[in-house]
């Protein structure tokens, strides 16, 4: 199924042309998400590749999508409070893959295919901010960056308008937060100060009046996160936006 469509004419990120999105690469069957295996398998297929990011104690960007390395490694540790050294000799899901760097990701990827950069929520705007533009310039391929945290995006107008930036929202169901919190985000209300390039939202909350109101003002596409079944598939070509998937290769 092709999404050609998804990016219009003129609109910054239009790089992404192959339209579909491997979730935290291409992983199952023994190769585990987040992993240099993941995205070597989503490269060679030509599948754009979604990461997450951290920053470790030692201000390293590392690629990971949880705050705790509990559930991908068995060990009980955050990912702030150590360094890039330690993280290395855990193991993702009983496997031999580690936890990469993104630098090194990057070194792997080598521009084949696009790289979509998830800055996780809770880390120092700053401080990751900078590390993620720093990795940026020194490679030579296509990357867009986004966050669930508008300030994420805010700041890359401010000190990165170059990179192309993307704001992430969703129904946030389940999520344990001040109501008010939950209607800004829900809302995109920083929308209107951080002008982002494009807009990743949640396949179960679509269609979304809050969704189509932002792609027509700031005219933009949209992405549509995670696609998992031909049901969510058939939302985003409705949307036409293009699917991060996961589980199901459009």
């Amino acid at each position: 199924m092709v999404f050609s469509t998804w990016l219009e004419v003129g609109v910054r990120g239009q790089w992404l042309t192959s339209g579909v999105v491997a979730h935290r690469g291409l992983h199952g069957d023994g190769v585990p998400e987040n992993s240099l295996a993941a995205f070597e398998a989503a490269a060679a297929k030509g599948y754009a590749i979604e990461l997450d990011v951290h920053l470790t104690g030692d201000g390293q960007v590392v690629v990971f999508h949880d705050a705790n390395a509990l559930r991908m490694t068995g060990r009980d540790v955050v990912v702030r409070d150590v360094g890039v050294g330690e993280l290395a000799e855990l193991r993702l899901g009983g496997t031999g893959e580690r936890v990469p760097l993104l630098r090194e990701v990057f070194e792997l990827v080598a521009g084949r295919v696009p790289v979509l950069v998830e800055v996780k929520a809770g880390n120092p705007v700053g401080r990751i901010g900078a590390g993620v533009v720093a990795e940026i310039g020194r490679y030579g391929g296509e990357v867009a960056v986004q966050s669930f945290d508008p300030r994420i995006v805010l700041w890359l107008k401010t000190h990165a308008p170059a990179v192309v930036r993307g704001q992430l929202s969703g129904s946030f169901r389940g999520e344990r937060m001040p109501w008010s919190r939950r209607v800004l985000l829900r809302g995109m209300v920083l929308n209107a100060v951080s002008r982002p390039d494009f807009l990743a939202y949640e396949v179960g909350a679509l269609p979304n009046p809050v969704v189509a109101f932002w792609r027509w003002v700031l005219r933009v596409p949209l992405l549509v996160w995670t696609v998992r079944t031909p049901e969510h598939l058939a939302v985003a070509r409705a949307q036409r936006a293009a699917p991060i998937f996961e589980h199901i290769q459009p």
